[in-house]
């Protein structure tokens, strides 16, 4: 083999481990574009089944072993644990967010003001009680558009967290239970 055609192969070699390695890394992170819409964030869909829920995201998530827990889980994105996922009967129903890094489609994010939440929202934000923490002043600041739901539980004046997704789902004030 000549010397040229050994240089070649290791070139073709060398950016094929770099390639794989940058693949790698970047798998399972969340594109900057990402943001959380009544209906979906980035492509993870209300409605998706859980085995392409595992596809889109690079994880490995399965049904809990109890059967009593089959009908409703959660799972939690390794890569981002700020996200987690309802399960509800095999498909995404709702997806939550508990931690600053990914906002709303418009704008908001875990720590904002209740009053960024109502001037962006406007009219559409139905006010609740907290189921508990109302007596400190806790509520919910919830949207519906159609079959689909965007709730922000608010404690102190800020978004603690929100979550969107089918809007029967939103309203369940302890996840599954």
């Amino acid at each position: 083999m000549s010397l040229f055609a050994v240089i070649v192969l290791l070139s073709a070699v060398t950016q094929s481990d770099t390639i794989a390695a940058q693949s790698k890394s970047q798998a399972g992170k969340l594109p900057e574009a990402w943001s959380l819409h009544f209906d979906g964030i980035g492509p993870v869909k209300v409605g998706m089944s859980l085995s392409r829920l595992n596809s889109v995201l690079q994880e490995s998530f399965r049904m809990p072993k109890a059967r009593d827990e089959q009908g409703c889980f959660y799972v939690t994105s390794t890569h981002h644990p700020q996200i987690s996922f309802m399960i509800e009967n095999g498909k995404v129903s709702r997806i939550d967010v508990n931690g600053r890094g990914v906002s709303t489609d418009k704008g908001i994010q875990v720590g904002d003001s209740e009053k960024q939440v109502q001037k962006i929202y406007g009219a559409a934000v139905k006010v609740k009680p907290h189921a508990y923490t109302s007596e400190e002043g806790g509520h919910y600041l919830t949207v519906r558009s159609g079959e689909v739901g965007l709730r922000s539980e608010i404690g102190e004046g800020k978004v603690d967290s929100f979550y969107a997704g089918r809007f029967t789902s939103v309203q369940y004030i302890e996840g599954c239970l």
